[in-house]
């Protein structure tokens, strides 16, 4: 399994009045990890997509464990890597690491789709390139 990290500083727009982060937050970090996890593989969505016919790799379901908390300008690592790759979706593990503690776990699963008028979502799964999936996961 290939693991991809980003460092990232806590800021102040990051917290609660208590200036622990807020949870939604961690979210929307797992979803800038997933990214920057493409873009590190060499497969920069700007041009993934459209070079696949894709209309993207939205979140079909998302999770999270809570260990200990974050704070305004705590330095975190988050590490991210594909778990699975099942035939039209795909799971993204996260960990967010604080000095050397998992505070945080996290789960994205995500489906590759293109688009289908015909289809009454406008959008219909389709498997995640294997090309994609071997520049990911080796």
């Amino acid at each position: 399994m290939k693991k991809y990290e980003f460092l990232y500083k806590v800021m102040f727009s990051d917290c609660d009045p208590a200036k622990i982060v807020f949870y939604p937050k961690y979210f929307q970090w797992f979803d800038i990890a997933t990214q920057k996890m493409f873009n590190q593989a060499g497969l920069e969505w700007s041009k993934f997509w459209p070079e696949n016919d894709l209309a993207g790799l939205p979140i079909v379901d998302a999770s999270a464990t809570f260990k200990g908390p974050a704070r305004m300008d705590d330095e975190l690592i988050i590490e991210s890597w594909i778990a699975k790759c099942r035939e039209k979706i795909f799971v993204v593990n996260h960990r967010i690491i604080k000095n050397g503690a998992v505070i945080v776990e996290g789960k994205e699963v995500r489906a590759c789709v293109k688009q289908d008028k015909s289809s009454e979502k406008g959008i219909k799964a389709v498997p995640l390139p294997e090309e994609a999936v071997r520049m990911l996961t080796k």
